[in-house]
């Protein structure tokens, strides 16, 4: 295993286990032997402040600990020294045990998708987070075919089974010149094309998907048909798809054919 992929193997046990410190105690111990010193104390740190919480027999460790935290935190998320950030704010981004307790979302880009290595460095150093993370989501651009099989090969998305590749609307105004009324316009910017849903709906490992968000991303019927014909998509019980996309004929009938009026909308 390369030095990456053992970082994403510490932190897949780390959030399998979120009340075990065991596997956050053996990749402090990997840290520290490959040169994150500060990381691996912090683990530590928070881990021993956890075990002794609240047990007044052990006040003044309390406070050499508290004081240890504070310092590792300013050192290694300066962010949250910020002026602007209050200690309620900072508790509530803070760390738990040497991490951030497991997110909903993993956020990734889709840019980043045609350079496999440099995202999983990505979220291992800023997101590992999303190590628990319950569903998928993709920004910074169109998903497109050739990012298919990064995707459901991510580590950090091996067990997400809700995939919200939903596009974006945002409000456009538009000015018509003084003494006129300023128009909006909602505009779609969508996250994967059509060829990207029959590349999806392709994979193996669509079989793992349970719910899944097209709304808003200008489908039209090939992309339906791709969805009608997939070989994996069984285990759907939940199908966002009418909304923002452009269905006509027989097409949307044959998707409530294939998955069923109480998982289709």
């Amino acid at each position: 295993m390369d030095l990456l992929a053992q970082h994403e193997a510490f932190l897949r046990a780390i959030y399998d286990a979120p009340d075990d410190d065991t596997p956050r105690l053996v990749y402090a111990d990997f840290l520290q032997e490959n040169g994150e010193e500060d990381q691996a104390e912090l683990i530590r740190v928070q881990c021993e402040l956890a075990a002794k919480k609240g047990q007044p027999e052990h006040s003044d460790r309390l406070l050499e600990l508290a004081a240890q935290e504070r310092v590792l935190l300013d050192c290694l998320h300066p962010e949250l020294r910020s002026p602007a950030t209050h200690e309620v704010e900072r508790q509530r981004s803070g760390f738990v045990r040497g991490f951030r307790p497991a997110g909903g979302t993993i956020v990734v880009s889709a840019p980043l998708l045609a350079h496999a290595t440099e995202e999983r460095w990505r979220i291992v150093r800023s997101e590992p987070e999303a190590f628990g993370a319950r569903t998928l989501a993709v920004g910074g651009g169109l998903l497109r075919p050739e990012h298919i099989d990064t995707l459901f090969a991510l580590p950090a998305a091996q067990r997400i089974t809700e995939w919200g590749l939903g596009g974006h609307v945002r409000e456009e105004r538009s000015h018509s010149g003084a003494g006129a009324f300023d128009l909006i316009d909602m505009v779609q910017q969508p996250v994967i094309t059509t060829a990207g849903v029959e590349a999806l709906a392709r994979h193996k490992g669509a079989r793992r998907i349970t719910e899944l968000d097209l709304r808003n991303n200008n489908l039209d019927n090939d992309a339906a048909r791709a969805l009608v014909r997939a070989p994996y998509l069984d285990n759907l019980k939940r199908l966002q798809l009418l909304e923002g996309n452009r269905f006509r004929g027989a097409v949307w009938q044959q998707v409530i054919a294939r998955f069923g009026e109480d998982v289709v909308g």
